[in-house]
């Protein structure tokens, strides 16, 4: 039976495709008290990515040595992978502002559990120079070695290798690091990293979230041929660079925003990567902004430029196919989101676009021209000096309801620029797919 929140209250989700059941699992933090039978790490399920029914929690009860440790009472930010036959939870144990940190290893033979807590994985305390939450565990590819990316504030991302028999640590200490920011700029404020390799590219992607998970969470990324590292963005720079302006190091690609007042998103963040047939998908929470309070499950299809660098649709996705969407389909007005590197807004405010039939594009004031590769998708726009470069992706609109064309990329000062065509008057029809 499918749950009518879907997924409302889902914070932290993590995705995870299984190849034996072939439903879509989120493993997540929720904050729905009705979610509360057990202590955490909350499992739904999915065929088509759209449609999600709550299924329980990975675990009824914090384990003794976690407990015991950290005195929590539930459990936060899970994600899973599979290691031959068994599925390996990690999860953290922590209080919101604390150093005094456990992640854990639950274990099952299945991925909806039950899950059995095998041991610690990772303790930090107030000494410590990193802080054990936010795990990832990743594979090697070249190798097929385990490893664990995780930490937050008080010292950023680290990576650890793991024990491919037993998922625990096999090394001292706390590990590598991966990335991390100042402290004098923006008190340390990154977190939730998520590692996902792309054999087309030949890179690994490291996604992390910076600043406030309250309001101005964001997603960047850095990427490297190895997976520890280093991690470099689109500008050259290191992603454990802590001299440049904080905010601008790293590709940022969510951002707050509001296409109709009141309906907006804010604190787009906790990333997960999904990887399948029909393309590749961004899976986060974001807040409400009518209410903040809220957190809810955002499923949005991404994309890689001719670079190698991923974007990220404006658009929730819906079931939509991946068929490249026809130069005719480009003319209209649309709302537009600049991205802002040093936020102040949570939700950022769209100004007018106008693509014409004539190759001429209008953004507020100003005037340039547009080109489009109709075989692969990609809009050119040169405005203001600026080119920017976009993928035109078959959308369904949120706030005005209907089929539309999103536009979702960069300029070529690394800056996202979003965009979503009014479905209003228009009478062409996208091409659309939803699953059975």
């Amino acid at each position: 039976m499918e749950s009518k929140e879907g997924g409302l209250f889902s914070h932290d989700p993590a995705i995870f495709y299984d190849e034996k059941s072939k439903y879509y699992y989120i493993y997540s933090t929720d904050t729905a008290p009705k979610f509360r039978e057990g202590i955490g790490g909350q499992i739904r399920r999915s065929k088509d990515l759209v449609h999600f029914e709550y299924i329980g929690t990975a675990l009824k009860e914090v384990p003794e040595e976690v407990k015991e440790l950290t005195g929590v009472r539930n459990i936060w930010a899970p994600d899973i992978i599979k290691v031959g036959d068994e599925y390996r939870l990690y999860y953290s144990a922590s209080t919101f502002g604390s150093q005094n940190s456990v992640i854990g290893l639950a274990v099952a033979d299945n991925p909806q559990g039950p899950f059995i807590h095998r041991g610690i994985a990772v303790h930090t305390t107030s000494d410590s120079p990193v802080n054990a939450i936010d795990a990832n565990p990743v594979r090697e590819e070249e190798t097929g070695e385990y490893y664990l990316a995780y930490g937050s504030f008080w010292g950023g991302i680290r990576l650890l290798h793991l024990n491919a028999k037993t998922g625990l640590p096999d090394e001292e200490g706390y590990g590598k690091v991966l990335a991390c920011r100042a402290r004098k700029s923006c008190d340390t404020a990154i977190e939730g990293p998520y590692i996902h390799y792309n054999k087309e590219t030949g890179y690994y992607y490291l996604f992390v979230s910076y600043d406030s998970l309250s309001n101005v969470y964001n997603v960047r990324v850095g990427r490297s041929r190895t997976l520890s590292g280093p991690y470099i963005d689109h500008n050259g720079r290191r992603m454990d660079d802590m001299a440049f302006p904080a905010n601008h190091v790293g590709l940022k690609i969510t951002t707050g925003y509001s296409l109709k007042k009141g309906t907006g998103f804010m604190a787009l963040g906790h990333n997960s990567v999904l990887e399948t047939d029909d393309g590749w998908f961004m899976v986060c929470h974001a807040r409400y902004e009518h209410d903040p309070r809220i957190s809810t499950l955002n499923i949005r299809r991404m994309v890689f430029d001719k670079e190698g660098w991923p974007a990220v649709s404006p658009c929730l996705y819906a079931g939509e196919s991946e068929e490249v969407v026809p130069k005719v389909m480009l003319v209209g007005s649309y709302q537009r989101i600049d991205f802002v590197l040093d936020v102040k807004r949570l939700c950022e405010q769209p100004s007018d676009m106008e693509i014409r039939a004539d190759g001429t594009v209008k953004v507020g004031d100003l005037t340039g021209s547009w080109e489009y590769d109709e075989a692969a998708g990609w809009l050119l726009i040169i405005i203001a000096g600026a080119v920017e470069r976009l993928r035109a992706l078959n959308a369904s609109h949120r706030e005005e309801g209907g089929s539309t064309v999103a536009l979702t990329g960069r300029n070529d000062a690394g800056i996202g620029v979003w965009a979503v065509k009014h479905t209003k008057n228009q009478n062409q029809v996208l091409v659309t797919r939803r699953f059975a």
